[in-house]
């Protein structure tokens, strides 16, 4: 189970990207900016051995979620759904 409280949040997402894993599922979570709209929380998810660079764009999930504490608790939540085979 993905568990994101203690260990990051939105003003790290700031300045960097996240990335982590739990078994198979490998996942990054990111800002998103767009010219005059509101920043995004991205998270992208894919199963199996290779790293986000490495993975063909169609293997992977992409959702976007407002980029706020609430938003992070959401995209925890859609990332252990994915785990879940939701």
């Amino acid at each position: 189970m993905i568990e994101l409280s203690g260990i990051m949040g939105i003003p790290l997402l700031k300045k960097s990207r996240f990335t982590g894993s739990d078994g198979d599922l490998k996942f990054v979570l990111e800002k998103r900016s767009a010219d005059g709209e509101k920043d995004r929380l991205a998270a992208v998810c894919w199963f199996g051995e290779t790293c986000s660079d490495a993975t063909l764009e169609e293997q992977k999930k992409v959702r976007l979620f407002p980029f706020t504490d609430e938003g992070l608790r959401d995209a925890q939540k859609w990332l252990n759904e994915q785990l879940s085979g939701g």
